[in-house]
């Protein structure tokens, strides 16, 4: 009886509206928006009660007919989760002891003391470079030094005594100074013949051979690593200056080695590339396994947005109505054993990720929506879960 009023309630309402003196069209045109928000009350909940009594409706058929073909979906229980946003982009791995040895002394290579994949420590003597008579112009200025220190130091003697006179002493001062400074450029100039290790790495690469004529400053010799400390370099746009600085977390991966380094962010350039709008950020990257080399592509995954507890659904079940707003289907648990009726929410959608979205509005920890067979299916229609 009482859906017969109901349904009753619903024929009245809706003609009276149709055969009723003012029209829609006459409410707009006369401004009665008063008039108009009463006639949306009285439809919507003519609406919702048809809705209500189509559910009761479909429940019936659905006990009394047994050959009743319902959707299949699968479900997914709002949970309580941690969500993540992140920031994605391309990453370059470098090291900051990454050199190539020149020579600073003009002259023949005459000896490499090293090989290519050779471990060496800091202060070793890579290779040597032909003096070209140096050392033997050393040695006799060395000569020269000591006869000229001699001189000085007897008339320095002399003239402590008032035995001789300003100008030889001064003189003889001038001499010993003169040659000394001269024994030490000789013995700068002789310690660049010879090549040592400015840090502790791995020879990666010999470039000059033995017995070439090697020009300063241009000359590669060879190169020398350390991969100890590593580093993913990136450049974001400007837009998420806001959002990184450092000690944000970030997840460097490198697909190459099928690798996730788990970091964060030590640093964060104070320039904007006026061509891209970019910023430089560096990453450092744990490398104990030796296993990342120099120029390595990475991806970094940059964490801007972390909450708790949150409410959290795949991206790719959120729907769109008319109106703009994004809604999913919630399933609420038949009569029949194992049978749903779909409910349409409308949701809030806060932060997103690649995969997933916060909902901040429109669902509650326990509920049950659609999730595979999403796009199948329709407000208060009965579903089936796949088994």
């Amino acid at each position: 009886m009482n859906k017969f009023y109901t349904i009753l309630l619903i024929t009245v309402i809706i003609g009276c509206n149709s055969s009723g003196s003012t029209s829609i069209e006459s409410l707009i045109e006369n401004k009665d928006l008063d008039e108009l928000k009463k006639r949306k009350d009285e439809y919507v909940n003519a609406m919702n009660a048809m809705k209500v009594e189509l559910n009761e409706i479909n429940s019936g058929i659905a006990f009394l007919d047994e050959n009743e073909r319902l959707t299949l979906v699968s479900k997914y229980e709002i949970k309580e989760q941690v969500f993540t946003s992140y920031i994605e982009a391309q990453a370059n791995l470098k090291t900051r002891k990454n050199i190539l040895i020149l020579p600073e002394f003009q002259g023949t290579l005459e000896k490499i003391y090293v090989d290519e994949g050779q471990n060496v420590s800091k202060g070793k003597l890579l290779a040597e470079i032909n003096d070209s008579g140096l050392k033997d112009q050393l040695d006799q200025l060395i000569i020269q030094r000591d006869f000229a220190k001699e001189n000085y130091e007897r008339i320095q003697r002399l003239w402590e005594n008032n035995i001789g006179s300003e100008i030889q002493f001064l003189k003889s001062k001038s001499d010993f100074e003169s040659i000394q400074k001269g024994v030490d450029q000789m013995r700068d100039m002789l310690s660049k013949t010879k090549i040592y290790a400015p840090f502790t790495g791995v020879v990666d690469e010999i470039i000059a051979n033995q017995g070439s004529n090697l020009i300063p400053g241009v000359t590669n010799i060879l190169r020398l690593v350390n991969l100890d400390d590593v580093y993913a370099e990136a450049f974001v746009s400007e837009k998420y200056i806001s959002s990184i600085s450092n000690g944000t977390e970030a997840l460097v991966k490198i697909p190459l080695l099928n690798k996730e380094i788990q970091s964060e962010v030590t640093q964060t350039g104070n320039f904007i590339d006026p061509n891209n709008r970019t910023f430089r950020i560096e990453i450092p990257v744990d490398n104990s396994d030796r296993r990342i080399k120099q120029n390595l592509d990475a991806k970094i995954l940059i964490n801007t947005y972390k909450k708790d507890n949150a409410v959290v659904v795949p991206l790719r079940i959120i729907r769109e109505d008319a109106e703009g707003k994004n809604y999913i289907y919630v399933m609420d648990e038949d009569k029949k054993d194992g049978v749903y009726i779909t409910r349409k929410a409308v949701i809030k959608i806060g932060n997103k990720s690649n995969t997933d979205a916060e909902v901040i509005e429109g669902l509650n920890f326990g509920e049950i929506i659609v999730l595979e067979g999403a796009n199948l299916v329709e407000d208060l229609q009965r579903v089936k879960l796949i088994n």
